[in-house]
């Protein structure tokens, strides 16, 4: 497993918390989500045999925020 954290622009409550949380979690290999608006960082834990880091990012920015 490993663990990273990216910083994510455009997160502005709770609820873009939630779906950045929600769509992470559907993808194979992620096992962790820790979404922070105020800090703009989301922590992710995942398998990379799984799931691979453009596939985090992509799945970030599908739900309409920016991934610095």
């Amino acid at each position: 497993m490993r663990t990273e954290t990216f910083e994510v622009r455009g997160m502005t409550c709770g609820g873009c918390e939630r779906r950045v949380r929600d769509a992470l979690s559907e993808l194979p290999g992620v096992s962790s989500v820790v979404a922070e608006h105020i800090g703009d960082e989301v922590e992710v834990t995942f398998d990379e045999a799984a799931v691979g880091l453009d596939q985090i990012r992509m799945a970030i920015i599908a739900e309409g925020f920016a991934v610095a």
